[in-house]
């Protein structure tokens, strides 16, 4: 056999590799504009949401990780502090940029494929009003930025896939990607094996090498930090806490549908076909079926294969492009924007808090219960705090609102995820308890319920003790129970 020739990737049948399209810049814009001004009208409708009080206070400890994600997420909410104060539609504006560059991204990857005008603003349309994309752009939290991340990596490796693309930036953007969130790894193990499988051609260039040696640079802080910490993300993934959002597997599947929109899901198949049947993007079609099958079989949730989702609809803007007649285009164009309005209220806080209450929208998206009620819960602590050395609160969303909203409180501690490593340091023995049952505060003596946590909503918080006690030991020595019985 010819060595050369078998190193020959062979021709693209479905994807013209050679012509790239202009940018269709400004139906993209408007698209972006759109989509962010419905995020940003309602960036702070009902309040700062549990996780978001939890990366606003990560972003105080700046350090190489956290229990549950790498550090870009607390650097970013350092950027948001320093730009915008404590400011929540500053603070949500950076997901909303995110949101906007996954569009923009979207509709590269259109062009990348040979898509023109048409087919771009089709993929930037069906990816920046997905569900998952509007919701996204509601909160901050590290799924907002993995969504950019994912494409960014995509993207660049449709370029190089295509024969036109940098393995330098890919790197950088895999080493930034996974400092952003650690599920970025199946993508791009499934990527790498896609191309050991069908285009050895491209791993046998040095710019692999290259991108390979980047990112394992850019992740180095991280590991450092890991293996300073024994590995404490690592337990904490294999052992996870439930969660609100878990789902059964045929859940997994049919909220799969629903935050890509029914309407998108034959764009996003249409997608995964064409790139399949070209073997030179065979990898990437293999990318995407693949990670939505790790997801299934491990047990993750639906948003984390929402990212390679994006791409498959993406690219199969422009097959769909070739299919749609006018009157085609118009039948799903109406078919998509009905769900898009009447899925909005679980999207986006577009209804007023009462009404969103009346009509079930609160109880329906744990995510809207969980933005209500922190400030109150700090100044009913306020009132209970006086005299007390320090407040121990159970759980990360109440030390946050703790954090963020109490005034003149005194030091407040938790040992619960990332806040472990953030103990204050007291003197006093004299304990306030946030959300500790009687059977829980086995740090402490002389435990008096004082009242239960009001909250607006039926939360984890809602009806949790409100406690004194007194300490042990100094809060030094008891720490490793009160670690213990927080997580």
């Amino acid at each position: 056999m010819n060595v050369a020739a078998a190193r020959e990737p062979p021709a693209p049948r479905l994807f013209e590799s050679r012509f790239v399209p202009a940018v269709a810049v400004f139906p993209v814009l408007a698209v972006v504009a759109v989509k962010s001004a419905l995020n940003l009208a309602f960036a702070a409708r009902y309040g700062w949401q549990r996780d978001e009080l939890y990366y606003a206070v990560a972003g105080l400890h700046l350090q190489g990780g956290y229990v549950e994600f790498p550090p870009v997420t607390a650097l970013l909410s350092a950027l948001g502090r320093l730009v915008f104060g404590w400011s929540l539609v500053g603070f949500r504006a950076l997901a909303v940029l995110a949101g906007a560059s996954t569009t923009v991204l979207a509709a590269l990857v259109a062009r990348e494929l040979g898509g023109g005008r048409r087919a771009q603003t089709i993929a930037a349309v069906a990816v920046a009003f997905s569900p998952m994309l509007l919701s996204a752009g509601d909160l901050f939290q590290p799924v907002s930025f993995d969504q950019t991340a994912t494409m960014i990596v995509l993207w660049l490796a449709l370029r190089i896939s295509l024969g036109r693309g940098s393995w330098l930036a890919l790197g950088l953007a895999a080493g930034v990607g996974l400092e952003t969130k650690y599920t970025l790894a199946v993508v791009l193990v499934l990527l790498v094996a896609g191309f050991a499988v069908w285009r050895r051609d491209l791993l046998a260039s040095r710019g692999f090498g290259l991108a390979l040696l980047v990112t394992v640079l850019l992740v180095v802080p991280n590991l450092l930090w890991e293996a300073g910490h024994d590995w404490v993300s690592v337990h904490w993934f294999l052992n996870p806490p439930p969660s609100a959002t878990d789902e059964t597997r045929p859940q997994f599947l049919l909220d799969l549908v629903l935050v890509t929109n029914p309407v998108a899901v034959p764009i996003a198949a249409a997608g995964v076909v064409a790139l399949a049947r070209d073997r030179w993007l065979r990898p990437l079609a293999a990318t995407v079926v693949g990670t939505v099958v790790a997801y299934f079989l491990l047990g993750g949730k639906s948003y984390y294969a929402m990212p390679v989702v994006f791409f498959a609809v993406a690219a199969g803007a422009v097959p769909f492009e070739r299919w749609a007649t006018r009157s085609r285009l118009l039948a799903v164009g109406i078919g998509f924007a009905a769900f898009v309005i009447v899925s909005l209220p679980q999207t986006v806080p577009v209804l007023p808090l009462r009404t969103a209450i009346e009509h079930g929208d609160v109880k329906a998206r744990s995510d809207y219960q969980d933005e209500l009620g922190w400030p109150a819960l700090a100044r009913q602590v306020g009132r209970l705090a006086h005299g007390a050395d320090v407040v121990v609160a159970s759980n990360y969303g109440e030390a946050g609102a703790l954090d963020l909203f109490g005034r003149d409180l005194p030091p407040v501690a938790s040992g619960n995820v990332s806040f472990r490593y953030w103990r204050p340091a007291v003197a006093g023995r004299d304990a306030l308890l946030v959300g500790f049952p009687r059977g829980q505060a086995r740090f402490c003596h002389g435990y008096k319920r004082l009242a239960r946590i009001a909250m607006p909503t039926k939360n984890e918080e809602r009806g949790l003790p409100l406690a004194r006690c007194t300490l042990d030991a100094s809060l030094a020595a008891v720490w490793p129970k009160i670690v213990s019985v927080s997580n």
